[in-house]
């Protein structure tokens, strides 16, 4: 969405300290909420070293689900809020204002078909040329994949699928539409939108959700920022999430798990085929639907472009803007981090160490 100048716009030289302030604080959570993955790595690792041969696997993956929530939403979560003046004696209502419902919520809800097709399309194209890449050459392990959602049993699903539907929507709403998109948004909607979203798809820490979270980020984002509240994105981010929860959930029937490993109707039993069929009316379903919503998408994002939003800082570009929260020392440390997440350096060198162990 272009913008264009208007009168009594504050001058660069008004901003630019506060903003290299936000700049500043912005980059340092990043690094907090990168830092705390490397805690959780080693703590997850240290607890499957010590109890893997004591403990019934279904239990060990619901408590290696639990340190990764505690470690990568609950805590940099309460971390923020400190950090940000969400909680403390200067806090004075933000925390309310932040969740309060919008008189839009209804309308806000109702995008919902378009931000889950815009974001499923991009999962789609990103599992084609992954396929693409991977097929021609021998890339697949530098690739991050998503774990094998069957592998608690059902009562790991169900956890997983409270994980999603609760506890990610929560926390990482607040995290990144919360702290982040707010505390970038005087100095430029377009660049807390943008700085939110895209950090939040690197946040999920794989080339699988990486992009598709990202697209996802950037529309919820819009509307946290039209509505100035989390309390509609929160809601939006658990529809989404119930819905991979349902296909995790029937993935780990039998009869759907055997399914998809052999393509043999004829070897499942009958009172399993319920949830084979199920199975493939929900996918089947899930499919039109993304496709219908990434058309609305696609007709909505046109019809945002025919407007255009007043700068609020018409001196300063958002190139520049970006160039110095990138320049900031912990950006920088967490760029480093983020690499080494992508790249898998640490967490394979941190895996052995256990394993010989």
């Amino acid at each position: 969405m272009s913008e264009v100048n208007i009168a009594g716009a504050p001058a660069a030289d008004e901003m630019l300290p506060e903003y290299k302030k936000a700049a500043l604080l912005v980059g340092t959570y990043v690094m907090v909420i990168f830092v705390l993955r490397y805690i959780a790595t080693v703590l997850i690792n240290f607890f499957v070293v010590s109890v893997q041969d004591t403990m019934e696997y279904s239990t060990m993956y619901i408590l290696e689900l639990a340190i990764s929530g505690m470690f990568l939403q609950i805590i940099p979560s309460v971390i923020g809020a400190f950090m940000f003046g969400y909680i403390g004696k200067n806090s004075k209502g933000k925390l309310k204002q932040l969740y309060s419902i919008p008189k839009s919520n209804t309308r806000a809800i109702g995008n919902f078909s378009a931000i889950y097709g815009l974001a499923q399309m991009v999962n789609i194209i990103t599992i084609i040329v992954t396929y693409i890449l991977s097929s021609q050459a021998d890339i697949d392990k530098q690739l991050n994949t998503v774990a094998d959602q069957t592998q608690g049993g059902m009562a790991g699903a169900f956890f997983m699928f409270f994980m999603l539907v609760v506890i990610a929507p929560v926390f990482e709403e607040f995290m990144f539409r919360g702290l982040i998109l707010h505390a970038l948004k005087p100095y430029g909607s377009g660049l807390s939108i943008f700085v939110s979203g895209i950090l939040f798809g690197i946040f999920h820490g794989n080339f699988q959700q990486c992009f598709y979270t990202a697209a996802m980020g950037i529309a919820v984002g819009y509307i946290a920022n039209v509505t100035n509240s989390i309390f509609s994105t929160t809601i939006l981010h658990a529809i989404t999430n119930s819905l991979g929860g349902i296909i995790i959930l029937l993935m780990n029937t039998s009869g759907v798990q055997e399914y998809i490993l052999n393509g043999n109707e004829d070897t499942i039993p009958d009172n399993e085929m319920i949830w084979v069929a199920l199975y493939g009316i929900f996918m089947v379903s899930l499919l039109i639907f993304i496709f219908v919503g990434f058309v609305t998408a696609i007709m909505k994002i046109r019809q945002i472009r025919r407007y255009k939003a007043p700068k609020v800082w018409g001196e300063v570009t958002n190139g520049k803007k970006v160039s110095i929260l990138m320049l900031t020392v912990p950006m920088i440390l967490s760029v480093l981090m983020i690499i080494d997440t992508y790249g898998g350096f640490s967490l394979s060198l941190i895996h052995a160490i256990f394993t010989k162990g």
